[in-house]
This record gives structure tokens, C-alpha cells and sequence, in this order.
């Protein structure tokens, strides 16, 4: 029982590790970039949106590591 949830919560990290990595904060930066520059110019939402493009990696390998290391635990013990 204790290794299916461990396979489960691997899968799980891998996947939210993906979608917030990837589309919430790569793609949904890119998206705010785009929406705060036309027709008027704003900074602060460009800022946000360079911010989160840079911080997307990072977020996507601190939900993997969490959720993959917890179900690694669960699979080795």
C-alpha cells in the first residue's frame, strides 16, 4: 500500500510540478506581459510577469523535489 502511494505521490509532483512550473507561471507570465502592454503601458504588471517567468523553474522543481522525495520515503521504508 505504501509503495502505490509512494508511485502516486511521484506522479503527482511530477505533474503539479509541471502545470505551475510550466503553464501557471511560464506561460501565464508570458500571457501578463502581453496583456500589460497594450494600449496602456503597465510597469508593475510587466514587472510580475518577468518575475514570474524567472521564478518558474524554481517552482517547478521545489513541488517535484517535496512530492517526489516524500514519495520516495514512502516507497524505501
Amino acid at each position: 500500500m505504501k509503495t502505490i502511494i509512494g508511485i502516486l505521490l511521484i506522479i503527482l509532483g511530477i505533474s503539479l510540478g509541471l502545470y505551475l512550473g510550466l503553464w501557471v507561471m511560464f506561460v501565464g507570465g508570458i500571457v501578463q506581459i502581453i496583456q500589460n502592454s497594450t494600449p496602456i503601458v503597465n510597469a508593475l504588471g510587466i514587472a510580475i510577469g518577468l518575475l514570474k517567468i524567472i521564478c518558474a523553474n524554481v517552482v517547478g522543481w521545489v513541488c517535484f523535489i517535496v512530492l517526489g522525495g516524500i514519495g520516495k520515503t514512502l516507497i524505501e521504508y
